[in-house]
């Protein structure tokens, strides 16, 4: 049986934002849009990439892992996507669609991420399951780092419908 990885927390950031700051910020950490990625997954994104610029230094070859994990994520894009094809009382377009999807940030974080080899999204999670899941992963995986984050993203139905939460911690082999 081998050792299980012990992982040590570099830095962490929580970002929480009113509905109208999202894209600004979301452009502030990219320059410019994502195409074809929906409001959660700009900022599930714009809020990773924000913490691993916290960085000092930034790994000259990181192994990283990006894991997250969400108990609201589905719910503002699906609407929003409905919302939009009922009004317009047409079909839906498959782009629409994808969009729309909250895993879609990870086909995004490729080109964001410097040596990314795993994506892995968790959505309506229990609170923690991301410290449960490291472990698990980690016994058949090898990263240098991994960038794990729990995002909260509004539902229309909600009380706090107009905030976007996050919070994000690097962690490397300690």
């Amino acid at each position: 049986m081998t050792a299980m990885p012990m992982w040590t927390p570099l830095v962490e950031l929580s970002v929480d934002l009113p509905r109208a700051e999202v894209q600004a910020f979301a452009r502030s950490q990219f320059g410019t849009a994502l195409r074809r990625a929906g409001i959660s997954a700009e900022f599930t994104l714009a809020s990773a990439l924000a913490c691993w610029r916290k960085l000092p230094l930034e790994p000259v070859a990181p192994s990283l892992a990006l894991i997250w994990t969400s108990r609201t994520l589905t719910g503002t894009e699906n609407t929003a996507c409905l919302t939009e094809i009922l009004e317009a009382r047409e079909l839906p377009m498959p782009f629409q669609f994808i969009a729309s999807q909250p895993a879609m940030a990870g086909v995004h974080a490729k080109s964001l991420f410097p040596g990314l080899d795993h994506v892995t999204t968790l959505t309506h999670s229990a609170a923690g399951v991301a410290e449960r899941l490291l472990p698990a992963l980690s016994r058949r995986h090898s990263w240098s780092h991994v960038l794990l984050g729990e995002v909260w993203t509004p539902t229309p139905w909600q009380e706090d419908g107009e905030r976007f939460c996050s919070h994000w911690q690097v962690m490397t082999h300690g």
